[in-house]
């Protein structure tokens, strides 16, 4: 009876260890960080058919995690140059899927941006937030020295 335990057991443990190692992780894609535009022509136009699911800011770059159904070839910020009023301002953004001549990509992904062209005043600690279209919360932008 214990051998028969003991058999089951290391059958189980050496199952558990060969299914672990036969799944494979997809990695984020990584595009090079970007700079944002102000830029109304291409506000317009519809935004990038892509889910966010993280948003990070920190100093004057802002990562965005996404996942995304098909290609993309290149990703820019792209803002509304009217500003909301209230303190701090908010400025509206969109990720725009631009035509590049490299190869899309599709599934998850991240891509950083500088953001400090969407200030408000170009300033130390000058406050503006920022609400991109398909994330529901305002990011709070201070301008860096």
């Amino acid at each position: 009876m214990k051998t028969i335990l003991l058999v089951l057991c290391s059958l189980s443990l050496f199952a558990c260890k060969s299914t672990k190692n036969s799944v494979s992780i997809q990695s984020p894609i990584h595009m090079s960080p970007k700079i944002a535009q102000i830029d109304d022509s291409l506000f317009q136009q519809e935004p990038a058919p892509l889910q966010i699911d993280s948003v990070k800011i920190e100093n004057e770059i802002l990562t965005i995690y996404y996942t995304c159904p098909v290609p993309i070839e290149k990703l820019e910020l792209v803002a509304s140059s009217m500003l909301a009023k209230s303190f701090p301002p908010i400025r509206n953004c969109k990720l725009m899927m631009l035509p590049s001549s490299e190869k899309g990509k599709y599934g998850p992904g991240m891509v950083q941006f500088d953001v400090r062209p969407l200030s408000h005043k170009f300033t130390k600690d000058a406050p503006t937030y920022l609400q991109i279209a398909g994330w529901s919360e305002k990011l709070l932008f201070i301008y860096p020295d």
